[in-house]
């Protein structure tokens, strides 16, 4: 079974949370940027090249607050979220890397306000959950898992 590492950013704003809108068949949801770190990349490389490459956005990495895994196909997939600081940037999307052959499934991107956060899809679907209950206390130092 393929080990396959994902990293995301939980990159908050003025009471908001950067979102990036996905497309997949029938499916819309809502993600933080992310995506998969490459062989040889550092890990908070590869938080800020994927903001960066999905969102036009730089950031800093602060710390881990949530990781998850899960088993899809042939793949267990183990994800890390990092809580970023904001530097710069207009938020506009970016390039999608893991598109199919017909078209991309990044949709849209935007600061997404906390108290419009309950209105949107997220996955994993205990993230929402877990943003709703850290945001307003600046988040965990701890890092929680997702699946518990």
């Amino acid at each position: 079974m393929e080990l396959r590492p994902r990293v995301a950013a939980i990159v908050p704003k003025r009471n908001s949370i950067l979102l990036v809108q996905h497309k997949k068949g029938n499916m819309s949801y809502w993600i933080p940027p992310g995506g998969g770190v490459e062989a040889g990349e550092l890990i908070h490389n590869a938080v800020r090249r994927e903001v960066k490459e999905e969102t036009n956005v730089d950031v800093s990495v602060k710390r881990p607050i949530y990781y998850d895994d899960f088993f899809g196909g042939t793949k267990h997939h183990m994800e890390f979220f990092f809580l970023c600081e904001y530097e710069g940037g207009q938020v506009e999307l970016g390039e999608d890397h893991e598109k199919d052959s017909r078209e991309g499934m990044l949709k849209d991107v935007k600061f997404v306000p906390m108290d419009e956060l309950q209105d949107y899809t997220i996955l994993p679907h205990q993230l929402k959950i877990q943003l709703l209950k850290d945001a307003p206390r600046s988040f965990n130092d701890r890092a929680i898992c997702l699946n518990d």
